[in-house]
């Protein structure tokens, strides 16, 4: 498994809902949000690897979270209704047993789960959970 190339698969797969990459924030990258009335930000999230045989032709399976969260401008006019419609077009390029490839390494997605709004500064906060999982053969 390649973490650079499971990353940006999840990242190439966001972009397909329309989201400019201007109005994302990435990790370990300077975004300024001002002049923004809803952005979003990316975390990839490695979280196990499993091995799926003792020898080295077995694969190994690989899981983790790509994380979006979604941010609206607090006490926006229109509460957090642009807010759901910008996650549930999130979501519909996320949707159950989707796959996306970078590079020759496919990463599938098994669910998405959105968490309970919270107040982050001048923002309002939403974040995706994008649980992924990869195979890759070891040989």
């Amino acid at each position: 498994m390649s973490y650079i190339d499971t990353k940006k698969a999840l990242i190439q797969q966001l972009y397909t809902s329309g989201i400019s990459p201007n109005d994302i924030a990435f990790e370990n990258k300077n975004f300024d949000p001002s002049g923004k009335t809803l952005w979003y930000a990316a975390y990839f999230i490695p979280a196990t690897t499993e091995d799926l045989g003792k020898t080295p032709n077995s694969a190994d399976e690989s899981r983790g979270i790509f994380q979006v969260s979604v941010f609206i401008e607090l006490n926006s006019v229109t509460f957090d209704d642009d807010q759901l419609t910008a996650i549930d077009n999130v979501l519909s390029v996320f949707k159950y047993n989707t796959q996306t490839v970078y590079n020759s390494q496919t990463v599938n997605i098994s669910n998405s789960t959105v968490n309970n709004g919270v107040e982050t500064e001048a923002w309002f906060q939403r974040d995706i959970s994008v649980n992924y999982f990869t195979f890759t053969n070891r040989g």
